[in-house]
């Protein structure tokens, strides 16, 4: 019976904590100007499934899952963070610096973008093949940073 009840129990917390977790719904009329225009540049052709809004870690997030599959995260003024394709489409061309571009063309052939994400230094992409790449805006390989984050003894 103990066994029973703190299953129970663990099951109920999961759930809040999932939900606790879960970013609010909102229309998409209550997202930044800039994520609006963005999705009517690149995605009016698709349909919104659901627009959430999260606080993150610096400020307010927003994401916006399409019919397709594909989905957007954009920061709190509306600049996209993180696109994702749906399956077996690429993201848009023109969000992808230049370099990168080349870079991918050059160096990887017949291969595609199917996710980039701004990151503090540049940008994380995934090929259609699965490759993941790390790259500077002029696609030369980022540097891992060296945080302050814990010390040896």
């Amino acid at each position: 019976m103990k066994k029973f009840l703190l299953l129970m129990l663990a099951t109920i917390a999961a759930s809040l904590s999932a939900t606790m977790l879960a970013g609010t719904p909102i229309s998409q009329s209550e997202l930044p100007k800039a994520a609006q225009t963005f999705i009517t540049k690149y995605f009016s052709k698709d349909g919104v499934r659901k627009v959430e809004k999260d606080n993150g870690r610096r400020g307010m997030e927003y994401e916006v899952d399409f019919m397709s599959g594909a989905e957007v995260e954009f920061t709190s003024e509306g600049d996209w963070k993180e696109v994702k394709a749906s399956r077996g489409t690429s993201v848009p061309s023109a969000i992808v610096p230049t370099a990168i571009a080349k870079y991918v063309d050059t160096n990887f052939k017949g291969q595609t973008i199917v996710e980039i994400s701004r990151k503090r230094g540049g940008y994380e992409v995934e090929l259609s093949n699965g490759t993941e790449l790390k790259l500077t805006e002029d696609a030369k390989p980022m540097q891992p940073h060296k945080g302050g984050h814990g010390r040896r003894r």
